[in-house]
């Protein structure tokens, strides 16, 4: 059985198994009432959030592949970078900005896989000092969850310092890595060519990268802030909207196992079962009970859902028209 087929047959377990489970403790019925109870309002400005936190998404892509892409470019891929993240299990959406980085912006595959790790280092890092800064502030959380919490945070900043070793001395252990290929002639194989030509182009992009200049990391540093700034605001914009007024702080740290659901390689299809699961655990954390927090769970997943498949289609008729009208200009 090859590993393509291990990983949906995972993914699809996953999801099934944890929509059971969670289906179980509720009436469906109860998700319905509470998305047609949400003012309209709140679904539009959610929306314009959310597209906001993409286009500061493809400014910090356009930084960091030294402005050689237009954003707008940028805008539209992470359109369809998204869309395919949140749908495809295990992360494995995340190649879609790879491929599509070459093939519609003549990009190597790695100055896509090295801005892609740099944005995800600086992505965990965010929302791990967030939540660190959420739990220290936190009142009141259930004593049960106290225990599960200290571990979650000492694997975040496990996580951190090897994600931050990773960007500084990534290259090195590339660099090693080339050279244990080489000495087993592994470069002879074709694969081990593959593998060979698209670690140095990573290696090339990541040193590209550390020598920038000051300017250009402050700016990543500060547009990583304001994609999670908006990214939370809308996870407390969603919250209110479903009546889950529980106060800002335990709002916004409860959102942050959701969170934590999206940027770990668990997700099963689309995300179902896994992101209503960390949304609810999180709510049952700070107080709320089972019912309305695997309800919003759903909602919000529904919410999020609608809003990442809808750029995500206008990021590929776009992408498409695009690439239509340059094969008309070269013939």
């Amino acid at each position: 059985m090859n590993s393509k087929l291990l990983t949906k047959i995972l993914a699809l377990f996953i999801t099934v198994v944890l929509l059971a489970l969670l289906f179980t403790q509720i009436n469906y019925g109860d998700v319905i009432t509470t998305l047609k109870n949400i003012n309209s309002v709140y679904i539009v400005v959610g929306f314009i959030l959310y597209t906001c936190s993409y286009f500061l998404r493809a400014l910090r892509f356009h930084l960091l592949l030294n402005k050689e892409v237009s954003i707008k470019n940028l805008f539209h891929i992470e359109c369809v970078h998204n869309m395919m993240n949140n749908l495809l299990p295990a992360r494995t959406g995340e190649l879609s900005y790879v491929y599509l980085l070459k093939t519609e912006q003549n990009k190597t595959t790695g100055e896509g896989l090295a801005t892609l790790i740099i944005a995800r280092i600086f992505d965990f890092i965010i929302i791990t000092i967030l939540f660190l800064a959420l739990f220290i502030f936190i009142g009141n959380l259930t004593s049960g969850f106290i225990l599960l919490v200290i571990i979650g945070i000492i694997f975040l900043l496990s996580m951190v310092v090897l994600l931050i070793a990773m960007l500084f001395f990534g290259d090195d252990v590339l660099l090693r890595s080339k050279k244990f290929l080489m000495y087993f002639n592994f470069k002879k194989i074709q694969l081990g060519t593959y593998i060979t030509k698209k670690s140095e182009e990573t290696l090339t992009c990541l040193k590209m990268y550390k020598s920038g200049k000051f300017d250009q990391h402050l700016s990543v540093i500060l547009l990583s802030i304001g994609i999670w700034a908006l990214s939370y605001l809308l996870f407390y914009l969603i919250a209110i909207s479903m009546n889950l007024d529980l106060g800002v702080i335990p709002i916004l740290f409860a959102s942050s196992f959701a969170v934590f659901s999206t940027v770990l390689p668990i997700q099963g299809i689309g995300g179902f079962g896994t992101m209503e699961g960390g949304w609810a655990l999180g709510f049952i954390a700070v107080g709320a009970t089972k019912d309305v927090a695997i309800n919003t769970g759903f909602g919000f997943h529904l919410i999020i859902l609608m809003y990442t498949i809808f750029l995500g289609i206008s990021g590929y008729l776009k992408i498409f028209l695009l690439r239509n009208e340059k094969n008309e200009f070269t013939h």
